[in-house]
């Protein structure tokens, strides 16, 4: 398959962001990428290797592709164009990786691109958090920079870099990583899309399920060693993160596998084996009560949003603009900037997510010729129990690195079709009641919630 290629490069753009730190890829472009890899699309479907293929999935985010626009076209017509560039890209790389893939095959081989990605992901966060903190200097505009011309000095306190005598005003600890990576208040981190921690820990337990279905494929030393490394380090990293949202996804993750293996018991089984990541991992204290309050201000922005702009909310990608935080959670996110219409398309897209693995999970069942499948789709639904925790927590409706596993999984869907045509994932009236339900318990127990708490 021609497009396999690019499309490895896509998940390195979006992951790994390499123009950001090797010289030689400066120029790159996310336009680029995307025109390769219709030329590689073309070639594949020339030698009849692909053709289209629709889902219910891809429906429901074009949908919100559109209706974005026309909440933009009604509330900040100005900034239509650039505002929907982001957008533009996350659904350009969905489609290109649900009509890229088409086979279990290739699943695999695009899967094994972003085991690898979490593999140095993992890596980078553990190096970093691993490090001695040292003083950054922090430049007019707020951003941390080493003091130019000086020895890099260690510290475990900005104190120690004023005592120093260092030039510049004010000062920062931090733990340097590769790549030009540092952390941030401590927490270890990425850059480019993952450069806030929590979303960093995202990316790590979602990528972290699909060294299952490897090992179970071949039962090899290596492909053990593999999986095992991978996970150690994820954990060890989603810990240095001090991500509680992270914590919550990788125990999400666990759950899974744990309920699949040992059925409703497998839930105390991965209370326990999280013991560990809740000992070690997340803020406590005031900074811990502090990030609380600031969320629950942040839902109840979001709420009031809403009942001002009780249908197509304020406008994609303008909650900033109303209030100095973001939602801190995507489906409030969605609310306040989309309406009630924008919510439930973004909900039903996580909602046929969840019915196409568990359908292949129930209907593959026990089945020796669909074990592939099978495995697959368990890793997949791990991935996505891990996703969806986090978005819940964080604004992450329009990023990449989420609109990547969506198309995963739509690739998913078409690879199975591809071995078994009559095999269908429909989205109808009951299954819209069941979103519009949903969202309703949603918002209104934030709701209740913000208000027992006397916010708002």
């Amino acid at each position: 398959m021609f497009v396999i290629p690019p499309l490895a490069a896509l998940f390195a753009f979006v992951f790994l962001r390499p123009h950001e730190w090797v010289d030689v890829l400066r120029p790159v472009t996310i336009g680029s990428v995307f025109i390769v890899i219709a030329f590689a699309w073309v070639l594949d479907r020339a030698a009849r290797m692909n053709r289209p293929q629709g889902s219910p999935l891809l429906t429901a985010l074009i949908m919100m592709f559109v209706f974005c626009g026309l909440s933009l076209s009604l509330k900040a017509q100005d900034t239509l164009a650039q505002d929907m560039a982001l957008f533009s890209s996350c659904l350009l790389g969905m489609l290109a990786i649900s009509q890229g893939i088409q086979s279990l095959r290739g699943l695999s081989v695009a899967a094994a691109v972003l085991l690898g990605i979490t593999l140095i992901l993992a890596a980078v966060g553990v190096q970093q958090g691993s490090t001695q903190a040292v003083c950054y200097a922090r430049d007019t505009t707020g951003n941390l920079t080493l003091p130019a011309g000086l020895e890099v000095r260690s510290c475990d306190t900005p104190q120690q870099c004023r005592d120093a005598g260092l030039p510049g005003g004010e000062f920062a600890c931090e733990h340097p990583g590769m790549f030009g990576t540092r952390s941030i208040g401590g927490r270890v981190r990425f850059r480019g899309f993952l450069e806030d921690p929590n979303e960093f820990a995202m990316a790590l337990c979602m990528g972290l399920p699909l060294a299952v279905p490897f090992y179970e494929r071949r039962r090899t030393l290596l492909r053990l060693s593999v999986g095992v490394v991978t996970a150690v380090l994820a954990t060890i990293a989603v810990i240095m993160t001090k991500s509680r949202s992270g914590q919550v996804s990788l125990m999400a993750v666990l759950g899974v596998y744990f309920v699949r293996r040992f059925g409703k018991a497998g839930l105390a089984v991965a209370a326990v084996a999280s013991l560990p990541l809740l000992l070690l991992g997340g803020r406590s204290g005031e900074e811990a009560e502090s990030s609380s309050a600031e969320r629950l201000e942040c839902w109840s922005e979001a709420l009031a949003l809403w009942r001002e702009n009780p249908f197509f909310g304020v406008g994609f990608g303008k909650f900033t603009e109303h209030h100095f935080l973001t939602a801190h959670s995507s489906f409030m996110l969605t609310l306040a900037e989309l309406g009630p219409v924008g919510l439930a398309l973004w909900t039903a897209a996580l909602y046929i997510c969840l019915k196409i693995v568990v359908r292949a999970q129930i209907d593959f069942a026990g089945r020796r010729d669909a074990v592939d499948a099978q495995s697959w789709s368990l890793a997949l639904l791990a991935s996505l129990a891990g996703m969806i925790v986090s978005a819940f927590f964080l604004s992450v409706p329009y990023k990449p690195t989420i609109w990547v596993y969506l198309g995963v999984i739509a690739a998913f869907y078409a690879a199975v079709r591809a071995h078994e045509p009559s095999w269908r994932v429909r989205f109808g009236w009951r299954d819209l009641g069941a979103v519009v339900l949903i969202d309703f318990v949603l918002i209104t127990g934030i709701a209740g919630y913000i208000r027992m708490k006397g916010i708002g």
